[in-house]
């Protein structure tokens, strides 16, 4: 019975991981330079970012506002936020003077912060990438913090059951939860600035708990179940996580 219930719950976490995204979301800051003409104010909210599947940008969408996903401007410059931008992107501002004005199509950036100059000359944008040594951050620190602590407790319940039905010694759930105090915020405050992939930062914080707790109980002689207990705390975290990002986009 206890095999079976495991058995459920394993692949109902991984049967949910089609709805959404957790992890720091992509971020795209944009500074405005004018070539041409006299600096103009931006119009605070009437400006879109579109979502485009190809290159010739055939069928536009806007990006929208879905929880915290948004392109945000104040009047001298603008940020977009997404939970997963398209391979590529389309800017339209408008400006106070009433002109509207569109960039080319240009491709995703490939970091998940990044900072991007937007030159406005009389009639167009263009938008290249600006190499600076670490783009803003735009979420707020109260969501990375409820972000962390919400995938901390996903994680360290499905660790407790599967502990609980496998008999396992309570120091193995303990260390579990040492490591994820480390690797999460590592996760989301580091190395999230640097690798864009979602499955990359989850697999290798499953590699190094899953190591670092074999070694540590290894004459105890159980790889074997601390790799379920990685697999499936991950595997459960994960899934929670693209849960709550799914339902943050209804607020």
């Amino acid at each position: 019975m206890r095999k079976l219930l495991f058995t459920l719950i394993a692949f109902l976490s991984m049967s949910l991981s089609a709805f959404a995204d957790i992890a720091p979301a992509e971020q795209i800051s944009y500074t405005f330079h004018f070539d041409g003409i006299a600096p103009v104010k931006i119009a605070a909210n009437q400006s879109e970012q579109l979502q485009c599947q190809d290159n010739q940008c055939l069928d536009p969408k806007p990006l929208g506002k879905f929880g915290i996903q948004a392109l945000n401007c104040d009047e001298i410059s603008c940020y977009a936020v997404s939970y997963d931008f398209s391979p590529y992107q389309k800017l339209i501002v408008k400006f106070e003077d009433g002109t509207l004005r569109e960039s080319e199509v240009f491709p995703k950036p490939a970091g998940r912060k990044n900072a991007m100059r937007v030159t406005v000359t009389p009639d167009a944008l263009k938008v290249e990438r600006e190499e600076v040594p670490l783009a803003p951050d735009h979420l707020t620190k109260g969501y990375i913090v409820s972000a962390m602590i919400f995938v901390f407790l996903a994680e360290a319940l499905a660790a407790a059951v599967f502990v609980y039905m496998n008999k396992l010694p309570a120091g193995v759930f303990l260390a579990f939860l040492v490591l994820n105090l480390i690797t999460i915020p590592l996760n989301w405050l580091m190395f999230a600035n640097y690798v864009q992939s979602d499955g990359i930062l989850w697999t290798a914080a499953f590699l190094v708990e899953f190591v670092l707790l074999c070694l540590f109980f290894a004459k105890r002689r159980l790889c074997k179940e601390i790799f379920g207990l990685t697999l499936f705390a991950n595997v459960a975290g994960y899934s929670s996580g693209m849960i709550l990002s799914f339902l943050i986009t209804f607020f």
